[in-house]
């Protein structure tokens, strides 16, 4: 099946071949900036995220460390206690 074109089509793909030819370059000249801007936002916030994961972290393991302090000295004060020897007063 052969398909025909009419003028307007033809006229309207060169048109828009010559609009591209026009913007592309204004366009790219646009863009680069807010892509660099872009790229800068987003080094920030992961550097952001990061910061705040490890400061995260760090409460995290001092609480368990206390934690876990805490329960072994617990223990120590509880084996001691059955440990000694009850001496009565004199």
């Amino acid at each position: 099946m052969r398909k025909s074109y009419s003028l307007e089509s033809i006229a309207m793909g060169v048109g828009i071949g010559l609009l591209a030819t026009i913007l592309l370059p204004v366009l790219k000249k646009q863009i680069r900036p807010a892509t660099g801007a872009v790229a800068t936002g987003a080094t920030a916030l992961t550097q952001g995220v990061r910061k705040w994961y490890e400061v995260t972290k760090e409460e995290i393991q001092d609480i368990v460390a206390e934690a876990q302090f805490e329960r072994m000295k617990r223990s120590l004060d509880q084996e001691i206690s059955e440990e000694e020897p009850h001496y009565p007063l004199m």
